[in-house]
């Protein structure tokens, strides 16, 4: 068979070819115009955070069968052992520190704990967790302390939990500790000591990301303290801090600002990733609050010091939240708390585990959340998974354009060749062909061999039919097959998927954006596809306007391995291929 022309003479610069988007990126500050951008961006980013958590829509609240058992008599407090049932089956474990007198309902905190190896029994010079949680209680909070997952009491599934299968249904750690704080603040909100509406919460390090997702998808936090976290620098180096989807157009900072106009409190150091802080996340912050004229409810504090939550920034933020949640200016001076046993702190002995919980393990985790999530997502309509669809492939109604390419007339037949590009920098070689009595109707036709399908049996008899053929050749195929390809970062390949899309994803873009030129002057528009493509097609399929029909060859849509053949995080939630072509709004035939 006849090949189609190259368009790329001197190989393609598809930007997907360069992964350039990882952990340490240096990223530009996010601008925003107006506050109608702000709260757009906003919705935007809280849908990512919890498609990306795999908790779109929330899961079902049941009830939270709460066991407390005192553990320790203190000078103005007490400390709680304290587990709750998140889901069913699956515990937050923790502590509550509560007040010895109180009067009224009283402000809450939420502190939430990053990769100290201790958690929440650390006591150290660069964190004290017992003595920051006691001093919080004394000063008046209500104070709830939750282990990290596979930490501490927290032991029913691992903390890396989130590979393989699993990215295909969005099931991560991320997810799990997301969860369990949207459950920490429902427990918060029905203890009668606690006032709902003057609840703020606080982490360090991966602590930090906890409170920064928590806030940005949940306002009952009404004010907020991530602490030696949010930078433009680093994004976080733990699989829970790094779910698929999360960062694919966004980072830290810019989800940051979309806390405003809420009381934020930041805190920097010169010895780690917070190093530019004053210069750079500071100011990043503002570009939203200033929308508001709220900069003066950004807080900020800077320090010589390494990675930390020390003493000196623990008096920073006692003061904060005495500000906006007590309507106090106090400068709180720390009290010491002595050294004692912090195993009475615990349910289990460190070696156990949490027997006794179950399920136990992440498989059974695993299939519990799976069976949610498909009774979750089977009571959605039908525009809400496709809304759902365009985050899991990418699928966005981006505009294509098409380069000046070359056109030649040769035996009733126009030919044309060029190269397609949209705002992400895709390079995508496409051919038309159109008969010379050609009636306006068009077919575009794919394969995962390439565009040299446009010279097949089928396109001719089309052609002779008086159809117009559009082809071209999808991302790593065809003539872009086996493009040298570039992924950057220490940690690039580890956390590609939290950064960018996979091969599958963006050819279902291409799709689309061929599909935009194929439909451009035309009438009668129709898809037909095979091997690789006809998947492609499939999951774009009900994101494209217009299609009269589609003809897909039936035995690739047929999957037994989408790690293999269809590797696409979240495809899973919608039913995988059989499911996208159910939201398709055209007759769809499978030859």
């Amino acid at each position: 068979m006849n090949t189609v022309a190259k368009l790329f003479e001197f190989g393609s610069r598809d930007a997907r070819l360069i992964a350039d988007r990882h952990t340490d990126t240096v990223f530009p500050i996010a601008r925003f115009a107006s506050r109608g951008q702000v709260e757009k961006r906003r919705e935007e980013l809280a849908f990512n955070a919890l498609m990306a958590a795999g908790l779109y829509p929330l899961p079902e609240k049941t009830p939270l069968n709460v066991r407390r058992e005192v553990v320790l008599r203190c000078d103005g407090y007490t400390v709680e052992k304290i587990m709750f049932e998140t889901r069913p089956g699956f515990w937050s474990t923790g502590n509550l520190y509560m007040p010895s007198r109180l009067e009224a309902p009283a402000p809450a905190i939420l502190n939430v704990i990053g990769h100290w190896e201790k958690q929440r029994l650390t006591r150290a010079q660069d964190a004290d967790y017992p003595q920051q949680l006691a001093n919080f209680a004394k000063m008046g909070f209500v104070c709830l302390v939750t282990d990290m997952v596979g930490k501490v009491d927290s032991r029913q599934i691992t903390h890396e939990y989130g590979r393989d299968e699993k990215e295909l249904w969005c099931s991560n750690a991320l997810g799990a500790q997301l969860w369990n704080n949207i459950r920490a603040l429902d427990l918060l909100c029905g203890m009668p000591e606690v006032d709902e509406n003057r609840i703020g919460m606080t982490g360090a390090s991966g602590g930090g990301s906890q409170t920064l997702l928590l806030a940005l998808v949940d306002e009952r936090v009404k004010a907020a303290a991530p602490i030696n976290m949010i930078s433009l620098r680093m994004q976080g180096g733990c699989q829970c801090e790094n779910a698929p989807g999360l960062r694919r157009d966004t980072e830290n900072a810019e989800m940051c600002a979309m806390l405003a106009p809420r009381p934020l409190f930041l805190a920097g150091s010169t010895g780690d990733w917070t190093q530019c802080q004053e210069t750079e996340e500071y100011p990043a912050v503002l570009e939203a609050y200033r929308h508001y004229g709220a900069e003066g409810n950004v807080w900020h504090y800077y320090q010589a010091a390494g990675h930390q939550y020390n003493a000196r920034t623990r008096r920073q933020v006692y003061r904060f939240f005495a500000h906006y949640l007590m309507g106090k200016d106090v400068d709180w001076e720390e009290e010491a708390v002595p050294p004692f046993d912090t195993g009475v702190l615990t349910w289990f002995p460190q070696n156990d585990g949490g027997s006794g919980m179950e399920p136990r393990g992440d498989e059974a985790y695993f299939e519990a959340q799976k069976a949610e999530r498909k009774r979750a997502v089977a009571a959605l309509t039908a525009d809400e998974k496709r809304r759902m669809l365009r985050w899991i492939t990418g699928v966005c109604g981006a505009r294509a354009v098409v380069a000046d390419g070359f056109c030649e007339e040769a035996e009733g037949l126009k030919t044309e060749r060029s190269v397609i590009t949209s705002t992400r920098g895709e390079q995508i070689p496409f051919v038309r062909i159109t008969p010379e009595r050609w009636r306006g109707r068009t077919c575009l036709m794919l394969s995962g061999a390439g565009k040299d399908c446009a010279l097949s049996d089928d396109a001719k008899a089309l052609l002779a039919e008086g159809c117009a053929v559009v082809s071209g050749d999808l991302f790593m195929t065809g003539e872009v097959e086996g493009s040298p390809r570039q992924i950057r970062g220490e940690h690039g390949q580890r956390y590609y998927t939290t950064f960018h899309y996979t091969d599958a994803a963006y050819q279902a873009q291409d799709v689309a954006l061929l599909w935009q030129v194929a439909r451009r002057g035309s009438g009668e528009t129709e898809l037909w596809a095979e091997g690789c493509a006809a998947r492609a097609s499939a999951m774009a399929l009900p994101l494209l306007e217009g299609v009269g029909r589609a003809r897909l060859e039936g035995r690739t849509l047929d999957i037994n391995d989408y790690m293999k053949e269809c590797f696409v995080p979240g495809i899973m939630l919608i039913g995988g291929l059989k499911g996208c072509l159910a939201l398709s709004e055209c007759p769809v035939t499978l030859f």
